[in-house]
């Protein structure tokens, strides 16, 4: 078994707002709905921490995908120029 503060270190829920972390103001996250690699609670976790922190999220589950993320970059683009970065 690994030592527990390892395990703490690969959760991105354990640096979200905690100083000194600093965090992007906006997340765009996307989880296939046939993904066998990760469960769905993962990324609505992920997601929800961050809103809590008060950062913009763009939370959407995809139907019909499974662990990939090439697969709508039209919209990735569309979302990265309405945020203007």
């Amino acid at each position: 078994m690994a030592p527990v503060e390892a395990i703490r270190m690969l959760s991105p829920l354990e640096y979200i707002g905690k100083a000194p972390v600093t965090l992007a103001e906006h997340w765009r996250i996307r989880h296939g709905e046939v993904d066998r690699d990760t469960a769905l609670p993962v990324p609505a976790i992920l997601a929800l921490k961050l809103q809590e922190a008060g950062k913009d999220v763009d939370f959407a589950t995809v139907w019909g995908k499974g662990h990939a993320g090439d697969y709508d970059l039209e919209d990735l683009f569309a979302w990265m120029d309405r945020i203007g970065h």
